[in-house]
């Protein structure tokens, strides 16, 4: 008798679970119909979240922007619509994908004005298998355009380019080999700080970022290209350019009371973009460089060859190769690395942050690399407070710094914190 009540009860719970939702999507779409706001859906492989955050930058010097920056799925959406206001001018939303299917159904529900696509790259591996099925997924944006509105493409990369064909929308593509906007004269100064130079016709913008890494070009050049299209002032779009700082754990630069300059590159690691770090920590002066590697994400083939792979490229670049978690064997260092200790291994993410501290140089470089399960953020955070939360995979998707309870032992919160919301609420930020 007590089971059948349960099970009633449980049914009654899942009833109203399933109405709560519809109701929620139905005023998401009633929101999103009766909004005046400009709605820009951004999306890509690798590049949406500062893009996203960087046009945000842009936008709020025009007007109030409601946002969705690193929170991605369409849960994610229908928070984010569910919180439009009257006076908001724009909506910037970074969408992602898990699995063939998903990218549709925000598209639906968001039904963007513009629509923004920085490049197509093997993601979720096992969901797509194939560059072809990523691309048709991320398309999902331009395809749903009304005629009115705009594509903003990425030239550089065929796949997307070639979005332009599935939308009456007008397509604005943005390059360093052709399009629209050129990207000119890129550059980084030894402090591995890019630069570059947008043209448009007679339009020529010098953009001086803080972003670290030529390829960040690409994220900068969406936003801008997407923001002078909506006719922000070339003038505004520089100045709010250059007083942008990066996402934390997107190549985000911490200056360390000791003169260790630590950079965090810790919410994604797919192996398509491991180069990308390497190459800025390349370009960098610096009398110690320090290449930190924790868990690959999203690629094919053999996981030992792309560990393999990764110290390879890393040790030529880097004094100092740290491999943290269970795949230190893979990188298959040479004995005569391992010897002199150019490349270390460390199971514990604790006992690597002791030897970095112990071993610090004043002004080398750290680049901390890795998917965001391992939360090498921590690295970080035990400079500069004492970390005392070192649990292997805690299952909290949120930064650590973010999370908050990296202060107190795993045992004493099981990553659960009563005041800490599952999903991260909507940037709704005003006019500047």
């Amino acid at each position: 008798m007590t089971g059948a009540i349960s099970k009633t009860v449980q049914r009654a719970k899942d009833v109203r679970r399933r109405i709560k939702s519809k109701l929620r999507a139905l005023r998401a779409k009633l929101k999103r119909k009766m909004t005046s706001a400009t709605v820009i859906a951004v999306t890509g492989s690798s590049g949406k979240t500062t893009t996203t955050a960087l046009l945000t930058h842009i936008l709020s010097g025009d007007g109030p922007v409601l946002s969705q920056i690193a929170t991605n799925m369409y849960g994610d959406a229908l928070k984010t619509l569910n919180a439009l206001r009257r006076d908001h001018r724009y909506v910037a939303i970074e969408q992602g994908t898990e699995r063939p299917g998903d990218l549709p159904k925000s598209a639906a529900l968001i039904s963007p004005d513009v629509a923004v696509v920085t490049l197509v790259a093997i993601e979720h591996y096992t969901a797509f298998r194939n560059i072809d099925a990523v691309a048709t997924e991320k398309s999902s944006f331009v395809a749903r355009l009304p005629h009115t509105g705009v594509a903003i493409l990425n030239f550089d990369d065929p796949h997307v380019r070639a979005m332009s064909e599935l939308t009456a929308a007008r397509a604005v593509t943005f390059g360093t080999s052709g399009g629209d906007y050129r990207v000119e004269n890129i550059s980084i100064c030894q402090n591995g700080v890019l630069s570059f130079t947008l043209r448009h016709g007679d339009l020529t913008v010098p953009l001086n970022t803080q972003l670290l890494g030529k390829y960040n070009w690409l994220s900068v050049a969406a936003a801008a290209t997407c923001a002078l299209e909506l006719g922000i002032p070339p003038a505004m779009v520089k100045d709010r350019i250059a007083s942008f700082t990066p996402v934390r754990g997107r190549m985000s630069l911490h200056t360390l009371a000791d003169g260790t300059r630590m950079i965090l590159d810790t919410a994604k690691a797919p192996y398509h973009s491991l180069h990308l770090p390497l190459e800025t920590l390349n370009a960098m002066a610096a009398p110690k460089k320090r290449f930190v590697m924790g868990q690959i994400s999203d690629y094919s083939g053999n996981a030992t060859k792309k560990y393999k792979d990764t110290y390879a490229a890393a040790s030529k670049v880097a004094d100092e190769v740290c491999f943290v978690g269970p795949w230190g064997h893979k990188a298959r260092a040479p004995a005569a690395d391992v010897e002199s200790g150019k490349f270390r291994s460390f199971s514990s993410l604790r006992d690597l942050s002791i030897h970095l501290k112990e071993t610090a140089v004043e002004g080398e470089v750290v680049v901390v690399k890795s998917a965001r399960n391992l939360h090498l953020d921590r690295l970080l955070l035990d400079r500069i407070d004492e970390v005392h939360c070192w649990a292997v995979e805690c299952g909290v998707k949120l930064s650590c710094a973010d999370c908050g309870l990296y202060r107190r032992a795993y045992h004493e919160h099981n990553g659960r914190n009563p005041d800490r919301r599952r999903i991260a609420a909507p940037r709704s930020v005003p006019v500047e």
